[in-house]
Parts: structure tokens; C-alpha cells; sequence
């Protein structure tokens, strides 16, 4: 009993340490999350940011709304990602390059998105390749689940 016990751990303790990626890009994607909540904080003006940062400026109510959006919209899809990543880094079954490749097509799409309804009144091709490359990473991780159960 003792004997099962320890190797049950051991490989708990080895799949905790395996997940590289899961690891780096919730960094990433928390230090991102960080930086929108942080802009929104400021346009809403928040007095924890009046103390940080200079605010003469009215924001524009439109401005607002748009950055709300960005963290919004960044708050909906990074969960569902870094989840999909986690469930595929503990099966173990997919080539860590396809992995590694999709995690940077996805970071790239929220990064994309995040700076075009942050920075830009209108970008279409920020918008549009932000968003494309946020469906296609979900999409690749969710086709990748189903491939490994056949």
C-alpha cells in the first residue's frame, strides 16, 4: 500500500513539473490581463492609479468602453486556452513543437486584439487577425483533444 502510494506521488510530482508551457504562457497571459485591468483601472479612474499615474485628461467615454472591451474579451478566451493546453500537456500525446506552435498563434491574436481596441479607434487588420488567430489556437487544441481519443 505504502509502495503505491509513493508512486502515485512521484507521478503527480513529475506532471507538475512537465508543464512548461501551461506555466510560461499563464505567466504571459497574466501579465497581459495585469496590464489591461491596469488601463482600465486608469480611464475609470480609479484612485489607486491617480496615485501611480499623472490624470489631467478627461477620458472619452467611447475610449473607456473600447479598453473595457479589450479586458473584457481577453478574460473570456485565455481561460478555455490555458485549459485546453493543460489537458493536452498531462496526456502527453502531442508533439511539444505543435504545442509551443499554437501557443504563439494564439498569444499573438490576443495580443493583436488587446492592441487594436486598446490603441486604435479602428484597425481592421489587427481586429480581424487578432481574432482569426484566437479561433485557430482554440481550434488546433480542441482538434488535437478529439485526434488523441481515437
Amino acid at each position: 500500500m505504502l509502495i503505491k502510494i509513493s508512486i502515485k506521488k512521484l507521478n503527480t510530482i513529475k506532471i507538475m513539473n512537465d508543464l512548461y508551457l501551461t506555466t510560461i504562457f499563464a505567466s504571459l497571459f497574466t501579465f497581459i490581463y495585469l496590464f489591461l485591468s491596469f488601463r482600465v483601472g486608469y480611464f475609470r479612474g480609479s484612485p489607486v492609479l491617480k496615485l501611480i499615474f499623472k490624470m489631467n485628461e478627461k477620458i472619452n467615454e467611447k475610449k473607456l468602453n473600447r479598453n473595457v472591451r479589450s479586458h473584457g474579451n481577453f478574460s473570456e478566451y485565455v481561460p478555455i486556452f490555458l485549459i485546453l493546453l493543460l489537458i493536452l500537456e498531462i496526456k502527453n500525446g502531442t508533439p511539444f513543437l505543435y504545442l509551443l506552435t499554437t501557443c504563439f498563434i494564439f498569444l499573438y491574436g490576443r495580443i493583436a486584439h488587446a492592441i487594436c481596441f486598446s490603441f486604435f479607434e479602428f484597425n481592421p487588420f489587427l481586429r480581424i487577425s487578432g481574432m482569426l488567430c484566437t479561433y485557430l489556437g482554440l481550434g488546433i487544441l480542441s482538434f488535437l483533444l478529439i485526434y488523441q481519443l481515437s
